[in-house]
């Protein structure tokens, strides 16, 4: 699966991806009092964790503050087709107070392949929110090769490539962000499993009556990087099974169709 950077490589004048996060305290002291500390260990490391522990709980606003914190560092690779490696963007707090962030493992590579030598990221807390903006600190020395403008220049008319055929317009309308469902027929009916997992999707999406079964629930928003890690734990309590979010691929779960075959397959054919 293609997971390099979109962007173009770091190193030239005025090149720097910013990245911003909010996360709201109601949504994670929700999911603290659902789940209990298990829920946030797939987030956070040990050492996270102690960072936001009090003498008699976990501090929501730390928990929440780490979190936007990861994600606003996660946007500054510019990267698609991959999750958020929660535990491989690690933020801890400095001597001073102040939070650093360490890139390990798949984190550190993009990074390195985007041109980033480190992340730099600052956390704001509110009664209700928590902000965070991130900023990388790019590598020194020239690029390898010269660094294409953000907007090139037109060519010229006689230059002008050909338009493209008209099946490539759904792959810019997927790109832009707009839903693009297809109605497949469906072989065989919906297990149970992948009607309760609809269900959630539902009931947090009110704006739907529906979901197509290869509506992409990435691209459309149905399912973003905190909803992530609930829906893994939705996913092993119907589907019985346990699942590593680090080895997990993006297309198993991007849409319902995906989503029956890879976990729920033995319940449809069943039903």
């Amino acid at each position: 699966m293609q997971t390099r950077p979109v962007a173009p490589p770091a190193g030239g004048l005025g090149w720097a991806n910013l990245g911003m996060d909010i996360v709201s305290v109601t949504r994670v002291r929700r999911l603290l009092t659902l789940y209990g500390e298990d829920f946030f260990r797939r987030m956070l490391t040990p050492g996270e964790l102690a960072d936001c522990r009090t003498s008699a709980r976990l501090d929501v606003l730390g928990l929440c503050g780490r979190i936007a914190a990861k994600e606003a560092a996660f946007k500054t690779l510019r990267v698609r087709a991959v999750f958020l490696p929660w535990l491989d963007i690690v933020v801890r707090r400095s001597e001073g107070g102040w939070p650093l962030v360490e890139l390990r493992g798949p984190a550190a590579a993009l990074a390195a392949e985007s041109g980033i030598a480190a992340i730099t990221v600052t956390i704001s807390h509110d009664v209700d929110y928590a902000v965070a903006v991130a900023a990388p600190v790019l590598e020194t020395g020239p690029p390898e090769g010269p660094v294409q403008p953000v907007h090139p220049e037109p060519p010229e008319e006689s230059a002008r490539p050909a338009q493209p055929a008209p099946a490539a317009a759904h792959d810019c309308a997927s790109a832009a962000g707009t839903p693009t469902a297809h109605h497949t027929p469906r072989r065989h009916p919906m297990s149970d499993g992948l009607q309760l997992v609809k269900n959630w999707l539902l009931a947090r999406h009110e704006e739907l009556d529906d979901i197509a079964p290869d509506l992409d629930l990435i691209e459309n928003r149905l399912i973003d990087s905190l909803s992530f890690v609930e829906f893994v734990f939705l996913l092993e309590q119907h589907s019985g099974r346990s699942i590593q979010m680090e080895t997990l691929e993006v297309d198993e779960i991007r849409t319902l169709a995906a989503i029956e075959t890879h976990f729920f397959a033995a319940q449809a054919v069943q039903a």
